[in-house]
């Protein structure tokens, strides 16, 4: 006796409840986040929000949903997109371009393998920048032009180079 597995689309990811990524035709349900996490990912968007105003620039948060190649949609913690982008965005659904930086920060259970192919498939997606966060050790790597290209410690600063012109923090912003 064969068994055939049904694919899950994306109509069966906006009918489910919860907060959940599609996944290579599977709904992955992502658990609630704790303390650190949650303060990390609201100092980031505090930050990037912040610095936003009156560019053109949108920073999102909440598990906004991207489209990714082969029918996945996932959400980083923060993204940032551009006013154009945010103009030609649905007001439902998943939004069908990358965002120009997509942010994630590491849960304790977290592999470093999974978040540094996660980063990766940011980038193969479209972004052009993507920031992994630590709470704790309270660092930053940066992933550019498809590789990773430095970690910031909390001493340093972190900018956004030509993807967040004039962008500049503390790395210790992110862990306040």
């Amino acid at each position: 006796m064969s068994t055939q597995t049904t694919l899950a689309t994306i109509a069966d990811l906006e009918r489910h409840p919860g907060r959940c990524e599609l996944i290579n035709g599977e709904i992955v349900e992502m658990s609630p986040v704790g303390h650190d996490h949650g303060m990390s990912a609201g100092d980031v968007y505090s930050v990037l929000r912040a610095w936003a105003r009156g560019k053109a620039f949108r920073v999102l948060v909440g598990d906004v949903g991207f489209h990714w190649s082969g029918g996945q949609v996932r959400a980083p913690d923060v993204a940032v997109i551009t006013e154009e982008q945010s103009a030609s965005a649905p007001r439902r659904g998943y939004l069908s371009f990358p965002p120009v930086l997509a942010v994630e920060v590491i849960s304790p259970t977290d592999e470093w393998s999974e978040v540094k192919a996660k980063a990766h498939g940011w980038m193969a997606n479209g972004a052009r920048l993507v920031w992994t966060v630590d709470p704790v050790s309270q660092t930053v790597d940066v992933f550019m032009d498809g590789r990773h290209v430095s970690e910031c410690g909390k001493a340093d600063r972190l900018d956004g180079g030509v993807v967040l012109p004039g962008f500049s923090c503390a790395v210790s912003e992110f862990f306040a």
